[in-house]
């Protein structure tokens, strides 16, 4: 190992304190920056709605999963329990709370790089700050932030103990192991597996862990970070029969986790003859595709090298960066779109940084891997920042989204006026709407209950599960239903009436459709046969 490369030892020098400060405090303020430009610009009724949605539900009592469809429910009670403090449930309070975890994840990336540079500290703080830029850069959308920031942590994390293997420190990765599952139960198994990868590269190193005392210490870590989730399967019943059927669901069912997109190669793009800016991003971004596979299987051949040679694990953050990138390899192809492929990219960013090169190859990985990585960075990711996008394109304006003033285009804003207009027509007071398949978000803009427990209801489900579904909306009775009646992905068979023609028949039996807002020729609106227009 370089004596100039400092690891994640217990003792520090003054400088590397300050350093190490500085780092966490630029993390921290490049996070506060990205929220001041983006955090009042745009919005979704679509994925982001489902995650405002579900903040504002814990705040009133209700347990993700068990009462509503969701996410694993760690980061419903991460924000609603910030949003608490300041007794706030809007939408901007939600991206604050979204970009404080965010700024966890951005902080770990930064000590990681800074602990397993070499070189003078000004050249390492470049680094660091570098590696910042491009973690904010890549933490879009927003609100998947939480699942791109975990991947960092678990990254951070792991290099922390291959660096000096304990059964304390084994025990504290278990810990973040857990607590990410309880975040995401995906990120929870990666952390597994990344564990699995590196376990035996410790055993071809000339000092051994003590396997007996670590592996106990690392499970009993894991189940105490899961902890919350396991006394909930064991103590409400409700919440581990819903848990256990979404598993179900997943596996057996529908037989995947996401709706899959063809992976879009480089080798796949054809722009008629005229080379364009966008050609050239999807083009970069295609090339991503093929990098992550590859960084993974050259990564392991230098790791492996470096192994056999030294008999040691001479640079810990490199080997946990290929481990993580190994099944976070799933997020980016199971469905393979830029925004799948942000929230699989972080340890590659960060394993291209600190990648073990020496003599001539450092000069060419300074002045020109590290370059194009982060010009490639800013040609994907950029446009996909709001406060870019306000920029450059016309026809933006402002509008009140629950109580919060957002800029938005005429797009965003036209189903947003569409729900409230809707709304103030057909909804009194005490009722509810069903908002189906893609706006789940109109249920947190009205600050009303869903009648149903599917409020994103984008996969196939079967007869049983319809007949529960039409159970609850017989008892809830809405009084409005908006069918946004769109081929997902362009796909005939993912709409509504063929992903739900149960639910879609008792609307049809139940309900009269009235003319929809002109400016969404796709929407459908029902009010009750009972109703007078």
């Amino acid at each position: 190992m370089e004596p100039s490369v400092r690891n994640f030892k217990g003792n520090w020098h003054r400088s590397d304190n300050v350093g190490l400060s500085l780092v966490v405090l630029l993390g921290v303020v490049a996070c506060l920056g990205t929220f001041l430009l983006d955090g009042r610009i745009g919005f979704s009724l679509w994925d982001e709605g489902y995650l405002w949605y579900g903040v504002q539900q814990v705040l009133h009592g209700e347990v993700p999963i068990r009462d509503f469809m969701s996410y694993d429910p760690g980061r419903y009670y991460w924000a609603a329990g910030l949003l608490r403090l300041f007794h706030a449930d809007g939408i901007v309070a939600v991206r604050a709370a979204t970009m404080a975890f965010v700024a966890i994840g951005v902080a770990a990336g930064g000590v990681l790089v800074w602990h397993q540079s070499p070189g003078r500290d000004i050249v390492r703080f470049g680094k660091c700050a570098l590696a910042i830029a491009l973690l904010v850069m890549w933490a879009v959308p927003w609100w998947k932030g939480y699942d791109a920031a975990l991947s960092v942590i678990l990254t951070a994390s792991l290099a922390w103990v291959l660096t000096r293997p304990s059964a304390a420190r084994f025990f504290l990765h278990g810990v973040v192991i857990g607590v990410a599952a309880m975040i995401g139960r995906n990120h929870g198994v990666y952390g597994v597996i990344a564990c699995l990868v590196a376990a035996p590269l410790l055993l071809l190193g000339t000092s051994k862990p003590a396997w007996r005392q670590c592996i106990p210490a690392w499970t009993a870590g894991v189940v105490l970070g899961f902890a919350p989730i396991c006394f909930s399967l064991v103590l409400d019943h409700r919440f581990a029969a819903m848990f256990w059927d979404s598993i179900r669901f997943m596996l057996f069912e529908y037989k995947g986790t996401n709706l899959p997109l063809p992976v879009p190669w480089p080798w796949t793009m054809h722009g008629g003859g005229a080379l364009t800016l966008s050609l050239v991003t999807q083009w970069l971004t295609g090339s991503l595709f093929v990098l992550l596979p590859l960084f993974c299987i050259v990564g392991l051949a230098v790791v492996l090298n470096g192994l056999r040679r030294e008999r040691n694990m001479a640079h810990a953050g490199f080997v946990a960066c290929v481990a993580t990138a190994i099944p976070y390899l799933n997020v980016a192809f199971s469905r393979a779109d830029v925004s799948h492929l942000a929230q699989a990219i972080c340890p590659l960013l960060i394993g291209l940084l600190i990648f073990p090169v020496h003599d001539v190859a450092r000069s060419m990985h300074r002045w020109l891997v590290v370059p194009l990585l982060l010009i490639v960075s800013l040609l994907i990711t950029i446009p996909l920042h709001p406060w870019y996008q306000s920029r450059v394109q016309s026809g933006w304006r402002v509008i009140d989204v629950r109580g919060d003033k957002l800029r938005m285009s005429d797009a965003a804003a036209a189903p947003v006026e569409a729900v409230e207009r809707l709304a103030n027509r057909c909804i009194p007071n005490g009722s509810t709407l069903l908002a189906a398949p893609v706006w789940p978000g109109a249920y947190a803009l009205l600050g009303v209950k869903s009648p149903v427990w599917e409020i994103y209801p984008l996969f196939p489900r079967g007869d049983g599960f319809q007949n529960q579904e039409i159970a609850r909306l017989q008892q809830a009775r809405p009084s409005l239903i908006l069918i946004y009646d769109i081929s997902v992905d362009g796909r005939e068979d993912l709409r509504y009436a063929h992903t739900h023609p149960r639910v879609w028949e008792f609307v049809s039996a139940n309900y009269r459709q009235i003319p929809g807002p002109d400016n969404l020729p796709g929407l459908l609106v029902y009010i009750p046969k009972s109703t007078v227009d």
